[in-house]
């Protein structure tokens, strides 16, 4: 790899680790109280409770007549919490466990877990999960309502909320935070980057190899190695696919998990198939092609987000003496 890709990519590989270093479990400590910014809009909170008789705490502040719309469910067969909802208005009393005392003017809905159901899988993360419980609700006041999760030890997902919206920051940091979820599930964060980092890595002696003694522009090398990244992440979601599957079984829903496979595993394999030709700076359309397969992969949560970045500094890198003049077109 010629020098100035070099260091770019080294620049670039470090700002990832950086971002992946900082990226947490999302998990809730024991008896934390989370107060949730939208009862409408859905968010998946990934909580660990330490023993039976913690109790994690989620605020939801909603109009009277508004919907709360909550979900519970585990990746473990052996867990199985119950959820509480207390607030305003409720004419039920249900008693709460561990002793928790009712707020005047309260009432409470205990939803108890269904141990016995089996094993769904979820096609966008994807994984195998178990669904415990499930309320929806119109608030009778309006108020703050909280949500108690206790009543057993392990790992659980509270899904809060019913309409899908996300920023344009919260989609391309979806990756970083799938990353998040793999360490919560248990796995080990280098154990999951390795399709990525062997894809980049096995790619890139494959690379050298094809282009031979071939000089080429060194952008070509970024956008290679973003291709490769590309490919990696797409290898990343049929491995979770498989380790899902082992649990639920064949699904009709992993059709899905496998066209968002096969879209960075398509574009990965164009961009590859590009660089091995720019023996010279590309011309200012075929830059233009290059920044898009960077925007596609931040639009597909290809790459890991450091491999769009790279096919971005590739379309953007200035021409070098070397290479000036020596221009050939992506076909």
């Amino acid at each position: 790899m010629p020098r100035p890709a070099r260091c770019i990519a080294l620049m670039l590989v470090l700002c990832l680790l950086s971002v992946i270093g900082s990226a947490h479990v999302p998990e809730i400590p024991p008896g934390q109280v989370t107060e949730v910014p939208d009862a409408a809009r859905s968010y998946a909170w990934y909580g660990i409770l330490e023993d039976r008789d913690d109790a994690d705490i989620y605020l939801l502040t909603v109009e009277e007549g508004g919907e709360i719309r909550l979900a519970l469910s585990t990746p473990d067969k052996e867990t199985a919490p119950t959820f509480m909802l207390t607030g305003p208005g409720i004419d039920s009393s249900d008693l709460l466990p561990g002793g928790i005392g009712h707020t005047e003017g309260q009432g409470s809905i205990v939803v108890p877990p269904d141990p016995e159901t089996v094993a769904s899988y979820e096609p966008f993360t994807p994984m195998a999960l178990y669904d415990r419980a499930e309320l929806s609700f119109r608030a009778p006041a309006t108020g703050e309502y909280s949500v108690l999760v206790s009543g057993d030890q392990g790992r659980y997902i509270l899904a809060t909320g019913y309409l899908e919206q996300f920023s344009i920051a919260e989609w391309v940091l979806v990756p970083v935070q799938v990353l998040s979820v793999r360490v919560w599930q248990g796995q080990p964060l280098p154990l999951v980057l390795l399709p990525v980092i062997g894809a980049v890595a096995a790619g890139a002696i494959w690379f050298r190899k094809r282009t031979g003694g071939i000089r080429l522009w060194p952008g070509a090398w970024l956008l290679a190695v973003a291709g490769f990244s590309y490919i990696g992440s797409a290898i990343l979601i049929l491995a979770e696919t498989i380790l899902a599957g082992l649990v639920t079984g064949p699904d009709g829903s992993m059709i899905i998990t496998v066209f968002f496979a096969a879209l960075p595993l398509v574009i990965g394999g164009l961009m590859v198939r590009n660089a091995g030709r720019l023996i010279g700076p590309p011309a200012l359309r075929d830059r233009g092609v290059i920044l898009l397969y960077g925007i596609l992969g931040f639009a597909v949560w290809a790459g890991v987000i450091i491999g769009p970045v790279l096919a971005i500094a590739a379309a953007c890198m200035p021409e070098t003496p070397v290479c000036r003049g020596n221009r050939e077109k992506i076909v």
